[in-house]
C-alpha cells in the first residue's frame, strides 16, 4: 500500500475517479519518431532498442555533467531535464519526452558541453559507443541513416531554446499544505471546480492505492502510469499528504512547480518537514505560495513575513467566500492568467481607467497588472480591489488637488518639489501598503540607474514603487533605495511593460499604450523663442505670457525625448495579446492632469463603443472572448483569433 494513505490522509478526495484509471502495464519504450531516427524504419527502430538500455533517472540527478566524455547519448521517453553552463544563470534549455540527449557531442567527439539535470523522476534510452560500434558491425545500414540524420538534428538543436524556466508550460504541480494551520477542505473543492473544462486529473494517495493496492510508489508501473496521464491532459495536481509520507515524497519529484497553501500568521519557527522537502527540489521560480482567508479585502497583513520564510516566484490570496479567487488561481495554473499592461503617458493615463471599466463590464476579470510610469500608478489601485471611479478621485487628489506637478523648486535636484505628490500618493495608496499586501499581483517597471537595466519591482512598499516607477528624470529627483541603488522612470527602458509580463505568466494580455503612429508637427518660428532676459520680463509683465511663441515647454520636450526610443511597434506582442491605443482626447495634455475626468470618461466610451461593436467573427470580439473565457493558449501560434475565439 503507499505509504500514508491511513495514517496522513491527503487533503482532498474527488468524488469521482478520473481519466486513465485502468491500470496497464508499463509500454515497452523504442527510439521515437524524431530527427535522428525518422529516416528509419519502424523494424530499424526496433532492431536499435536492442542496443539500447533503459535508464531511470530520478528528480535532481544529473545524467550528464559538463566536461564528462560523450561516451553515449539518450533518448527521453518519460519526464523532464533541465540544460545548464556553469556559469550561466537561466537555462539553456528544457527537455522532454522525445528529445535527444548529447548526439551532437557523441557524433562529434567532444566533451560535454552543458550539465543535463532531470527535474522530475525521468526514463531515458542510452546508446552507448560500445553498443554503437556493435551496431556498425552488425547493421551498418543503421548507422548510415543515422549520420545523414545529424545534419538535420544540428539544424533544429536551437529552437528547443526556451529563455525562461516559468515560461514553460506546466503539465504537473504538487499541492501540499503549508505552515501549521490547516486549510479547509472548501479550498480543495473550490479549486477542482474551478479548473472546469480543462482536462486536468487530480492524483491523490487514495486513487493509487485503489488503482496499484500495495504497491510503493515509486513501482514501475505507478510512475508509467502518471507519465500517460500527463501526456493525455491539460495539467496533472499531484495532492501530497499532510506528511512527508513515500507518496509526498513522489509527488515533489514528479512536479514541475509546488503549490504551497497556507492559513493564518507564518510561523516563526523553521520549515516544516514537508515545506523543507519540497524547497530542496524545487527552485524559488518553480514556487508558489496561496494564502487562504475567509473574506476578500483590498490589502492584507503578514504576507511579507511567509515570503520571507519561503521565498516564492508569486504569490495568491484566496477568499473561500466565492470563488472568483480560487478561478484565478486556476488560470494562473493553466497558462491562461489575464494581465493588464498599463504603458506611462503622464495626463494620457486615466485613458487605462476608463478602459478597464469597460472590460470589466463585460465579464473580463484581470488577474495581473504591470505598469509603467503613470500606468503603474492607475493599476496599481485595481491590485488592491479598487473600482475605476475609486482611482479617478485617487487622480484628483494626487495631482490635481494636490498641486503635485505645479509645484517648481530651485533646480539643485529637480524642476519640481516632489513632496506634495510624495504625500498624495502615499495617502492614496496606503503609507504602509506593501505591494506583497495587495490582493491582486501588480508589478511597476522602473529604470535602474545604477545597474543600468530595467527594474521590475513586485515587493516592497505600493507608493514608493509608483514613485520610483514615475520619477521623470529632471523634472522629479530620482527615487533612491536602501540598497543604494538610483530609479527612475521606466519609460526610459520600457514604457509598454509587455516583456514582464510574458516574463511573469503564460496567457492572454490587454495591452494599452499611447504611441503615436503619425508624425507630429510643431508650427514655431525658431527665431522668436525669447532670450533670458526678455522671457523673464515677458513672465513678469501682465499679459507678457500670451505674447510667447506657443511652443512645447521644457518639461514637455524632455517627456517625448524619453520615449522616442521605444517604437511602438517594436513591442513583443503575441497571439493573444489585444493591444489598444486610445484616440488623441481634446484637452489632454501629457504634463497635465486637470482633464483627467474627460480623459476617464472619453477613454470608457471609446472602449465600450469598441467592445460593442466587436462581433461575428471580427479580432476583437474574438480577443474578447479569450480574455473573458481564458481559452486554451498552448496551439495558438498561427491561428486566427476567430479560430481561438471557438475554441
Amino acid at each position: 500500500m503507499v505509504d500514508g494513505a491511513t495514517a496522513s490522509e491527503p487533503p482532498f478526495v474527488p468524488d469521482a475517479p478520473l481519466l486513465a484509471d485502468a491500470a496497464t502495464p508499463p509500454e515497452a519504450f523504442v527510439p521515437s519518431d524524431v530527427s535522428i531516427f525518422r529516416m528509419l524504419t519502424a523494424e530499424q527502430r526496433q532492431e536499435i532498442r536492442g542496443f539500447m538500455r533503459e535508464l531511470v533517472i530520478l528528480r535532481g540527478e544529473e545524467l550528464v555533467a559538463e566536461g564528462d566524455a560523450s561516451d553515449a547519448f539518450f533518448e527521453v521517453v518519460r519526464g523532464a531535464f533541465t540544460v545548464q553552463r556553469a556559469g550561466d544563470e537561466g537555462l539553456i534549455a528544457e527537455l522532454g519526452p522525445g528529445d535527444l540527449i548529447g548526439e551532437i557531442g557523441f557524433f562529434g567527439k567532444i566533451p560535454r558541453t552543458a550539465t543535463v539535470t532531470a527535474i522530475r523522476d525521468s526514463c531515458v534510452l542510452s546508446l552507448s559507443r560500445a553498443a554503437y560500434n556493435k551496431i556498425a558491425t552488425e547493421a551498418p545500414s543503421i548507422v548510415g541513416f543515422l549520420l545523414e540524420a545529424m545534419a538535420l538534428r544540428v539544424a533544429e538543436t536551437t529552437s528547443r531554446v526556451v529563455p525562461n524556466r516559468q515560461l514553460a508550460r506546466t503539465r504537473t504541480i504538487v499541492v501540499l499544505e503549508g505552515g501549521r494551520e490547516p486549510v479547509p477542505p472548501q479550498f480543495y473543492a473550490l479549486l477542482t471546480q474551478a479548473f472546469g473544462n480543462a482536462v486536468v486529473e487530480i492524483v491523490t494517495s487514495q486513487r493509487i492505492n485503489q488503482l496499484f493496492p500495495g504497491r510503493d510508489p515509486d513501482d514501475e508501473e505507478i510512475t508509467g502510469w502518471l507519465h500517460r496521464l500527463e501526456q493525455a491532459s491539460d495539467l496533472v495536481a499531484y495532492f501530497g499528504d499532510r506528511e512527508l509520507t513515500r507518496w509526498t515524497q513522489k509527488c515533489i519529484r514528479q512536479s514541475d512547480q509546488v503549490l504551497f497553501v497556507c492559513r493564518g500568521r507564518a510561523p516563526d519557527d523553521s520549515l516544516t518537514e514537508v515545506e523543507a522537502a519540497a524547497s530542496t527540489y524545487h527552485r524559488t521560480n518553480e514556487r508558489r505560495l496561496v494564502l487562504v482567508h475567509d473574506e476578500r479585502s483590498g490589502e492584507v497583513r503578514g504576507t511579507g513575513a511567509w515570503l520571507r520564510r519561503m521565498p516564492v516566484f508569486m504569490h495568491h490570496h484566496i477568499s473561500l467566500q466565492d470563488d472568483i479567487d480560487v478561478r484565478s488561481l486556476a488560470r494562473f495554473l493553466l497558462g491562461r492568467a489575464i494581465g493588464f499592461v498599463a504603458a506611462g503617458g503622464g495626463g494620457l493615463g486615466p485613458a487605462h481607467l476608463g478602459i478597464y471599466k469597460a472590460f470589466r463590464e463585460r465579464g473580463v476579470d484581470f488577474d495581473i497588472f504591470v505598469g509603467t510610469s503613470v500606468g503603474a500608478a492607475m493599476v496599481a489601485g485595481f491590485a488592491k480591489n479598487l473600482e475605476a471611479e475609486d482611482l479617478d478621485r485617487g487622480t484628483d487628489d494626487i495631482f490635481v488637488k494636490s498641486r503635485s506637478f505645479k509645484r517648481p523648486t530651485w533646480p539643485r535636484y529637480s524642476l519640481l518639489d516632489h513632496k506634495a505628490l510624495d504625500r498624495a500618493l502615499a495617502e492614496a495608496l496606503g503609507a504602509d501598503c506593501n505591494i506583497e499586501d495587495c490582493w491582486k499581483p501588480f508589478a511597476a517597471v522602473a529604470t535602474n540607474l545604477s545597474t543600468q537595466a530595467g527594474e521590475v519591482i513586485r515587493t516592497g512598499s505600493l507608493w514608493q514603487a509608483v514613485r520610483a516607477s514615475a520619477s521623470i528624470p529632471g523634472i522629479l529627483p530620482p527615487f533612491y533605495t536602501k540598497d543604494g541603488s538610483m530609479l527612475v522612470d521606466g519609460c526610459l527602458i520600457d514604457n509598454i511593460p509587455l516583456a514582464p509580463m510574458h516574463n511573469l505568466k503564460r496567457g492572454p494580455n490587454l495591452v494599452v499604450h499611447f504611441g503615436k503612429q503619425e508624425i507630429e508637427r510643431f508650427e514655431v518660428d525658431y527665431d522668436a523663442l525669447p532670450g533670458r532676459l526678455k522671457l523673464i520680463s515677458s513672465l513678469l509683465l501682465p499679459f507678457g505670457r500670451k505674447r510667447l511663441p506657443r511652443a512645447p515647454s521644457a518639461v514637455s520636450v524632455l517627456w517625448r525625448s524619453l520615449l522616442v526610443h521605444q517604437r511602438v511597434d517594436s513591442i513583443p506582442v503575441g497571439p493573444a495579446d489585444f493591444v489598444m491605443r486610445p484616440p488623441t482626447i481634446p484637452g489632454a495634455k501629457v504634463m497635465e492632469f486637470d482633464n483627467h475626468k474627460r480623459v476617464f470618461e472619453a477613454s470608457y466610451l471609446w472602449a465600450k463603443s469598441t467592445l460593442e461593436s466587436a462581433e461575428g467573427g471580427d479580432q476583437q470580439a474574438a480577443l474578447l472572448a479569450i480574455l473573458s473565457k481564458g481559452s486554451p493558449l498552448r496551439a495558438a501560434a498561427g491561428r486566427t483569433f476567430a479560430e481561438l475565439a471557438a475554441s
